[in-house]
């Protein structure tokens, strides 16, 4: 058994988790590959990111149908590994081929954490399985993977697909652009609605959707696009794009409180939100040659001040 694997010195926590878990899984006679993808294989993890684990599962078409499932023989291999009392894993999904568990792991600290460390230490990770022969369907959806095992079967097809670093931030997709340049104004003229009914928690889950289209947007302009994760965002924003927005969004630290105040003044915020877009999109749209959506903004706004009697007569941009 050959487990390739860098030490991941500065990251004592899911260096430990791999260490421990890798060979096991790697042990087992059904298992053809093992890799790595997300944060890890590009080399950006952090002490917080979690261990995106793959694995090619060995075909069996002689295996009896009351045998175990392969995710149930993963599951069971890890908590084997770590006890019952330190990881949680819940199944995701699960079929005839492939599968997925996410869970948590507690007490990996490794002699490697300094003394000022909080613990038991926990790392967050899924592992996915897939049976399947066609190795061009196991690169991650950024194209980064590391491998940690092959088997001598899997060793040629899959060396060549895998172990690529691919960048951060992915090109822009343009058409991708123009239609949220567009949706920004449709989900704004939902507002209203949820207020007029009362509805805060939707009238919260709307300005958070609104409010992430629109980094979406900027990041856009940035001549990029990011992962769809909810984990990062400073990284793709520049410094006066981020103070912009946790000004705006009342995200930044107060003053007097020193503490972060989101605020509950939905129309406060979504007027926020129009302030940045209306300095951002124009920018955006020259950019891509896009038409910016000057009838779209035109009629949201004149309903708005229609059905909103706080809304704002003029909206000052700059």
């Amino acid at each position: 058994m050959d487990i390739e694997y860098n030490p991941l010195t500065e990251l004592p926590r899911q260096d430990a988790l791999l260490r421990a878990l890798v060979p096991g899984l790697a042990a087992l006679e059904q298992i053809h590959a093992v890799w790595l993808t997300g944060s890890l294989a590009r080399g950006d993890a952090d002490r917080w990111s979690s261990v995106d684990l793959h694995l090619l599962w060995r075909p069996d078409r002689h295996r009896p149908a009351c045998a175990a499932k392969p995710s149930r023989l993963v599951q069971k291999n890890i908590e084997d590994t770590f006890g019952d009392e330190k990881v949680q894993i819940v199944q995701i999904s699960d079929s005839d081929l492939g599968g997925s568990l996410q869970g948590i792991c507690l007490g990996t600290r490794s002699a490697v954490d300094t003394s000022n460390e909080p613990g038991p230490a926990g790392v967050l990770f899924e592992l996915t399985w897939m049976l399947s022969t066609d190795f061009s369907e196991i690169v991650g959806p950024d194209g980064a993977t590391q491998t940690l095992y092959m088997s001598d079967q899997a060793a040629g097809p899959f060396e060549a697909t895998t172990d690529s670093k691919q960048a951060v931030i992915a090109p822009p997709d343009v058409e991708a652009v123009d239609t949220k340049l567009g949706r920004f104004w449709l989900l704004l003229a939902r507002l209203p609605a949820v207020l007029g009914r009362q509805e805060q928690l939707a009238a919260h889950l709307l300005l958070t959707e609104m409010g992430t289209l629109l980094i979406d947007l900027v990041v856009s302009l940035n001549g990029g696009s990011r992962p769809q994760t909810k984990a990062r965002i400073n990284r793709y924003l520049g410094e006066a794009q981020l103070e912009a927005f946790e000004k705006s969004l009342g995200l930044r630290k107060s003053k007097r409180q020193g503490e972060f105040d989101r605020g509950a003044n939905w129309i406060g915020q979504a007027v926020a939100l129009v302030v940045l877009y209306r300095w951002y999109a124009p920018q955006l749209a020259e950019k891509h040659s896009l038409t910016y959506p000057r009838l779209a903004e035109d009629c949201v706004l004149t309903y708005l001040k229609a059905e909103l009697k706080n809304w704002p007569a003029h909206i000052k941009t700059g």
